[in-house]
Formats: structure tokens, C-alpha cells, sequence
């Protein structure tokens, strides 16, 4: 008993599609790995910092696990725009456990008080961050270059 496939235009078509489909969305995921920074040892996330422009001045103050909140309230909202002024966006990585490390730096132009770097980071991957100062006139600001910092 032979078995045939019979292959229409509208068959090959439709297999075809499958095919762009998976690759696209392939194409998609590795492209998402890949665009943030590797941060898998300290000289990665410190390179990362150099490259922003910034000087440490102590290296890894701390290194604490965190849950990204399943459900973002004002509060996280508020911090995932910040997010995204930086080009990150969290709501990607809710529920899901992360490193964040922190580090002092140099004051950045035009603002006052002692400083320090977040990173957060997923799967050995940069995905957030800020730069901000804890005094009481303190400042919170994206993880951009410093000449591409303005005052919020």
C-alpha cells in the first residue's frame, strides 16, 4: 500500500509561512538574548559601568537576590518607566528572581550627593538599573551614557 502526499500551491504556501514564522520568531528570541550586556562576572558589569561613562569608585558594595514583583503596583510602575527611559523594560521579568549589584561612582554632572550604580541582573544579563543618590534631595536616573543624561 503506497501513501501519497499531494502538494497544492496553497500547501506549500502554508509550509512556507510555518517555516518564515519560526524563523522570524527564532531570529526574535536570539536577538532579545543578545542585546543586553553580558554581566556573568564582576569585570563584565564593570566594563559595562566604564562604558556608560562612569568612574567606581568601591567595586560591588553589595550583591543581593530580589523577586521582580509579579504584578507592578505605582511604586513599580513608576521605577519600570525609568526602565524604559534606559531602554529596559522589567515587565518582562515578573516573578522571576534576580541579582542586583551595586556599586559607588562618581557623582554624575550637574547633580550632588554621594552615588551608586544598581544592575540587575537575569541569566547572566544586564536588564535594569539605575543611578541614584539616597540623600534626602537624592536623584534616580536610567542606566544611559552620562552625556546622555538630563535632569527629570
Amino acid at each position: 500500500m503506497n501513501t501519497y502526499i499531494t502538494f497544492t500551491k496553497k500547501r506549500i504556501i502554508a509550509t512556507l509561512a510555518i517555516f518564515i514564522c519560526v524563523g522570524l520568531v527564532c531570529c526574535e528570541l536570539y536577538a532579545a538574548a543578545n542585546k543586553t550586556p553580558n554581566a556573568k562576572t564582576n569585570a563584565d558589569r564593570l566594563i559595562f559601568i566604564k562604558r556608560l561613562g562612569y568612574t567606581i569608585t568601591q567595586e560591588s558594595l553589595t550583591a543581593k537576590t530580589v523577586t521582580i514583583p509579579e504584578v507592578f503596583y505605582d511604586v513599580y510602575k513608576n521605577y519600570n518607566t525609568l526602565q524604559q527611559k534606559g531602554g529596559y523594560d522589567l515587565s518582562d521579568y515578573k516573578g522571576c528572581t534576580v541579582t542586583l549589584y551595586t556599586y559607588k561612582i562618581n557623582t554624575p554632572k550637574g547633580y550632588k550627593g554621594e552615588c551608586a550604580i544598581n544592575i540587575i541582573v537575569y541569566n547572566d544579563r544586564i536588564i535594569g538599573g539605575d543611578i541614584s543618590s539616597a540623600a534626602l534631595d537624592g536623584f534616580m536616573l536610567p542606566l544611559k551614557a552620562e552625556n546622555e543624561k538630563t535632569k527629570n
